[in-house]
């Protein structure tokens, strides 16, 4: 059975490859992520001051990739609710995969890497030999965070608040604190970084 993080790319890739996006039900948050996801198309469409070409192809992509971050981080969001404030969570797929992000070699003691697999947005980190992987998706309102790796930081561009490359809440200016990013089960095996995913 699909997710809502599959469904919402599959509609993606129809309108991609100009196919009749595939009818479903949609929950509450897949119709936030697809209303989104027009009102970002939307205003991309709008005539451009500087004259760029941008291919519709690309531009369905770029907010395909939103609206399901979005998606998956009302997912996030709902898994990690109930935690305690200051504790940090586990993302554990029911039917997850082992798939690999990274080279070991790329990601030298001290470093941070941001990867894209599919639905799942994270980074991984060399925590002196030890490789731990965390969400990329903010879980204030789920925007994808930006590697700081000079500062060692991920950073919110929808607000001002920043995590540890560990996950760890580290400053924020929100009424409430937003709760520390889940990590996800990161290994090595023949010299690659797997992550778990869906």
């Amino acid at each position: 059975m699909r997710g809502p993080v599959d469904r919402i790319a599959a509609y993606v890739d129809d309108l991609i490859h100009n196919r009749r996006p595939r009818r479903f039900k949609a929950s509450a948050e897949e119709m936030q992520a697809l209303q989104r996801l027009g009102r970002q198309l939307r205003s991309q469409m709008e005539p451009r001051r500087v004259h760029e070409s941008v291919s519709r192809r690309a531009l369905l992509r770029t907010a395909g990739f939103a609206a399901a971050a979005g998606v998956a981080g009302a997912v996030i969001e709902r898994t990690i609710a109930a935690q305690p404030l200051g504790q940090q969570s586990t993302l554990m797929p029911d039917h997850g995969t082992w798939r690999a992000v990274a080279a070991v070699a790329d990601v030298p003691a001290g470093q941070a890497l941001r990867f894209s697999s599919g639905p799942v947005e994270g980074v991984v980190v060399n925590d002196s030999g030890t490789i731990k992987a965390v969400s990329a998706v903010c879980t204030h309102q789920g925007c994808l965070l930006l590697l700081d790796a000079a500062a060692h930081r991920l950073r919110c561009p929808c607000h001002p608040t920043v995590f540890s490359m560990t996950g760890k809440l580290l400053s924020y200016q929100l009424a409430t604190p937003p709760a520390n990013l889940p990590t996800l089960q990161a290994r090595v095996r023949d010299g690659q970084i797997e992550v778990l995913v869906v």
